[in-house]
């Protein structure tokens, strides 16, 4: 397996999910582009995770008043994008990426059916 060329442009996070993942899959020719999505939605979730660590998760609105961080949403729908971009990639049936929950669920219907027989 040959890891694919990292993609001109790409910030931290970009580069470290590209390397991360490119690295340890053999992934098809028509799946970099949208590894390349993944990535470049990684470097767009740090530049507004930053912007939410300097501004704080509330800004000062028009009025003086206090109102959530635009970025706050921004966030949010970035990490579901990114969410959907790794998901519409064909990973190998168990080296698929899994959340903690997800992890937790099958490490306890392993541990069920290893009392079970």
């Amino acid at each position: 397996m040959t890891q694919p060329k990292t993609p001109t442009g790409l910030g931290k996070a970009g580069r470290k999910l590209w390397q991360d993942l490119s690295g340890v899959f053999d992934l098809e020719d028509h799946e970099l582009p949208m590894l390349e999505a993944a990535a470049r939605q990684a470097d767009d979730i740090a530049a507004l995770e930053q912007a939410i660590s300097r501004d704080g998760v509330t800004v000062e609105g028009s009025a003086g008043q206090p109102r959530l961080n635009g970025a706050v949403s921004e966030v949010r729908q970035g990490r579901l994008a990114l969410s959907k971009i790794l998901g519409a990639i064909a990973w190998p049936a168990d080296e698929r990426p899994m959340t903690v929950t997800q992890r937790k669920a099958r490490d306890a219907a392993r541990a069920r059916w290893a009392r079970h027989g």
